[in-house]
């Protein structure tokens, strides 16, 4: 499963993904990436082959919705929460590249043949999330 992770994920969680043989690259690492709405990332992702990972729940769950609406897909959308995977934590670095990791060996292969997932990631010390099909 190959991962883009936006914005609000630093880029050293990507590059601890590669570290551990993930195929993970965080918007901040492409300048044609940064900025970019959220509609065209989502496109963007999906032409690349990848997931988007991204706390914006608000405005990629209506994006998710609506691309379902118009019989689109997407490669997939991992959602993160602060209180799970606080940015400011000691050691978030670890814990939302660990939680990732895991998420990949458990669920990747089974989900790179689904279409247009949606995940709710949690921490690695705790059972695995799970897919919804309400966002």
């Amino acid at each position: 499963m190959r991962l883009l992770l936006d914005e609000m994920h630093a880029p050293s969680v990507a590059a601890l993904l590669r570290d551990l043989g993930h195929d993970a690259i965080a918007v901040k690492e492409r300048g044609d990436l940064m900025g970019m709405p959220d509609e065209d990332l989502l496109r963007a992702a999906t032409a690349d082959g990848r997931a988007v990972v991204t706390e914006n729940v608000k405005d990629f769950a209506v994006l998710h919705r609506r691309i379902a609406a118009e019989g689109q897909r997407h490669m997939g959308l991992v959602f993160t929460h602060p209180r799970r995977f606080p940015r400011g934590g000691r050691n978030h670095v670890r814990a939302l590249a660990d939680a990732l990791s895991v998420f990949i060996r458990k669920h990747g292969s089974a989900l790179s043949d689904a279409e247009s997932f949606v995940w709710w990631l949690e921490r690695a010390d705790r059972t695995s999330g799970g897919p919804s099909g309400d966002v």
